[in-house]
């Protein structure tokens, strides 16, 4: 990309930025209000020209009409967010039309931000300095991974000729090497993480893992127990790792897995770290990246009483890193996709009497998963489902949905979709028990949520809602949904 070229005297050039538009004076608005913020600008008045000036000069970010003459805006995003090269450049539609379908529509097809015309020039010029700083930061993170991989690859090579003593640290090299680059392409952060509890228990030896991760989107979010692996995997489910905490500070700023008895010497931590003693965590392992933490491993000691080595934590602060960018880029696709899905909530429930009666249902329904220990995928999916309330069963619900489908490679939109048809009709035979409980508490959310918009009470609506389900509820869940009304 053009922020990483050198000139002559070796300076770093600023980022260039590709506008397309039919209209000159929206190209001459924003070639001189982008250069003015030290901006390097090309122009493109249609489609065609936008494709070739953005494979020849490789901008950092494109601006561009949706509707283009020769090819549209969205065809153009489509195409680039194809290209081998560089499929993760930003794009910013422009269009005459801010209605919801629009705006689907340029998401779905690879657009990271939507702005409708006649729009603010300031506005404009803020967004793309929010994308360009973090395009930047996933730039630099894809960079360290080939470096990583580069450096692993080398390693490998050594442990090849080294002694039969090395053949574990070889293995675990295998694993980074490997593995890693796997985790870069998993866009399923549930996925994600069973792929590296797998690994770390699988080559470390020890009897249970398990993964503190962001309770929600954001930096200052608290680490909770999302999942874990082994015996003592319901040891780990309380503990976490609240933002601003002495024990998360630390395990940010060494960026390197510790054992419990190296953490047992820090009397900062005396507050903090008997929990995870009690709970067995042998060995810490922070998945840092350079802009924070993405997680942090819990580990038991291994099933054989053999310490880690020093070859096991080297090779596993290596993996860390790797697993950290996945972890990232993870994060940010789930991050895009519940903006896309929140967009499709919006048109259930576009009167504000129906969107308190759809957020008071799916406040309760949260609750009674949580009393069910629903996993958090499932979770998150109902929570969506609940949102979408009755225009998800609709045909334009389903037809939404189904277009979203292809776009999504993990598989989230179309278990989605199978949970919103489960809790319509409860056909749920051969179904298991969590994919049960959560279809069952979809549909007492939803028609909860049609009696409150229909001017019913809140318990009135709830038990209506309930002897719908009727005796398809099983005990814990009627006493999940008794406990949280």
């Amino acid at each position: 990309m053009s922020q990483l070229r050198t000139g002559p005297n070796r300076q770093l050039l600023p980022p260039l930025v590709l506008v397309a538009d039919d209209d000159t004076r929206v190209l001459e608005l924003l070639q001189l209000a982008l250069t003015q913020q030290h901006l390097r600008v090309i122009t493109a008045p249609d489609g065609d020209e936008a494709i070739r000036r953005a494979l020849a000069e490789r901008p950092d970010l494109v601006v561009m009409d949706v509707r283009l003459p020769r090819k549209s805006g969205l065809e153009v995003c489509e195409f680039l967010r194809h290209d081998p090269e560089d499929p993760h450049v930003p794009i910013v539609l422009l269009s005459a039309t801010a209605d919801t379908e629009s705006r689907l529509d340029g998401l779905a097809r690879g657009a990271d931000d939507f702005l409708a015309k006649p729009f603010s020039p300031k506005e404009l010029i803020a967004r793309i300095q929010r994308l360009l700083a973090r395009s930047g930061e996933a730039r630099v993170q894809r960079r360290r991974g080939i470096e990583l991989e580069r450096e692993l690859s080398r390693a490998q090579e050594e442990t090849r000729r080294a002694h039969t003593g090395m053949r574990r640290e070889q293995r675990l090299r295998e694993l980074a090497f490997g593995l890693g680059r796997e985790l870069q392409r998993t866009l399923d952060l549930d996925a994600l993480g069973e792929r590296v509890l797998v690994a770390v228990q699988h080559q470390l030896g020890c009897s249970s893992v398990a993964l503190l991760a962001p309770a929600h989107e954001g930096a200052d979010a608290d680490l909770v127990h999302r999942m874990a692996r082994g015996d003592a995997q319901g040891a780990f489910a309380a503990l976490t790792l609240p933002r601003g905490s002495e024990l998360r500070s630390l395990l940010a700023g060494l960026g390197r897995p510790v054992s419990r008895d190296a953490l047992v010497r820090f009397p900062e931590l005396r507050a903090e770290l008997p929990a995870f003693v009690a709970a067995g965590a042998a060995l810490l392992v922070p998945l840092r990246h350079a802009q924070g933490v993405e997680g942090v491993l819990l580990c038991t000691d291994r099933g054989d009483g053999v310490p880690f080595t020093p070859a096991d934590l080297d090779a596993l602060t290596a993996f860390a890193e790797l697993a950290a960018s996945g972890f990232l880029n993870a994060r940010r696709f789930r991050s895009q996709q519940d903006q896309t899905l929140g967009l499709l909530a919006e048109r259930a429930s576009a009167r504000a009497t129906t969107a308190k009666a759809i957020a008071e249902s799916a406040r309760l329904i949260d609750l009674a998963a949580e009393r069910l220990a629903l996993p958090a995928r499932d979770r998150s999916l109902l929570q969506h489902a609940v949102r979408l309330s009755a225009w998800g069963w609709s045909d334009d619900g389903r037809k939404a949905l189904a277009l979203l489908q292809p776009l999504d490679p993990t598989g989230r939109i179309g278990s989605l979709a199978v949970l919103i048809a489960e809790g319509e009709s409860l056909e749920l035979e051969g179904a298991t028990a969590e994919r049960r409980r959560a279809a069952l508490l979809l549909g007492v959310g939803v028609r909860h949520a049609i009696a409150r918009i229909a001017g019913r009470s809140l318990q009135e609506g709830w038990s209506t809602a309930v002897a719908w389900a009727g005796a398809a509820l099983d005990g814990p869940t009627r006493e999940a949904l008794a406990g949280a009304i």
